[in-house]
């Protein structure tokens, strides 16, 4: 993938240096959705577990949608080739909370708890683009080019347990690149000379894995004070009896008699952003 986006830059690259024409620069935000793999499927498997084992209301969420920005320098040239390169950011997360009862060695317990991911991405990539013509003012723009993705995961789960008045709070940061590719289509319309209107539609696929870094459980008990933390924590994904699940270990991973398959979980990026801005021709 490395050697291939090299390649693609210095052809592209080559291409607009002999033909320049004019250069534009874009500005776009709008909105980015995400499947989410392992992620999310350990979010179901967690919500199964819940209606199973407990008495309990509320659910919590996957990572699927967000705000995003993006920001590009486009070299055109006469033959409505152009090459591009760009960058943004964009953010998902959403906040969920569950309570309810359940039932521990036969003692009757309440509990709340409360998910609050957060995925950080910065994507940087270079575009070819094709531009055609579709009326004086109007142009239909089609592209496509490797991409980049610095990735950061920040995970918080307050909770409390009336059983040994449990009141402790699990916090988990990482960080990851992942790399990948994106096509897509692009409207645009001169509004006036050297300004344009720009709707976006494109399709992005990545894949960020192998996260490690910072994993801490703070907090209190009728026992005492909580304090247990992890430079060297990973996110894992592992099946435990009837349930896919997510959680955070050290290298070793999960263990125990119901636990199997497990590995290093997958957040996948993969999924469709749609964006509208201006385009401004120097």
């Amino acid at each position: 993938m490395r050697k291939t986006a090299v390649f693609l830059a210095i052809l592209l690259a080559a291409s607009a240096a002999a033909y320049p024409q004019l250069i534009s620069f874009k500005l776009t935000g709008g909105l980015t959705w995400i499947d989410g793999d392992d992620y999310n499927k350990g979010i179901a498997g967690q919500n199964k577990y819940l209606r199973d084992t407990t008495t309990s209301s509320g659910s919590y969420r996957e990572l699927t949608s967000g705000l995003n920005g993006l920001a590009e320098i486009v070299v055109h040239t006469r033959s409505g080739l152009a090459f591009g390169f760009g960058g943004g950011y964009y953010r998902l997360g959403h906040d969920s909370a569950v309570s309810g009862q359940g039932v521990a060695d036969g003692v009757s317990y309440d509990f709340t708890s409360t998910f609050k991911p957060r995925l950080s991405v910065i994507p940087l990539f270079m575009n070819l683009h094709y531009f055609l013509k579709l009326a004086p003012k109007a142009r239909l723009d089609i592209y496509a080019g490797p991409l980049f993705q610095v990735v950061q995961i920040t995970f918080e789960n307050p909770s409390t347990v009336s059983l040994n008045a449990v009141d402790q709070t699990v916090t988990y940061t990482a960080s990851q690149t992942a790399f990948g590719f994106q096509t897509g289509l692009g409207l645009g319309y001169d509004i006036m000379a050297g300004i344009g209107l720009i709707v976006d539609a494109s399709y992005r696929y990545g894949k960020a894995t192998n996260f490690m870094g910072n994993w801490a459980l703070l907090g209190t008990s009728a026992t005492g004070t909580i304090n247990k933390s992890s430079a060297e924590s990973y996110m894992w994904a592992y099946d435990s009896g009837n349930y896919f699940l997510v959680d955070y270990f050290d290298k070793n991973g999960p263990t125990g008699d119901s636990v199997s398959g497990a590995r290093k979980a997958d957040l996948r990026l993969s999924g469709i952003a749609l964006s509208a801005g201006i385009k401004i021709f120097f």
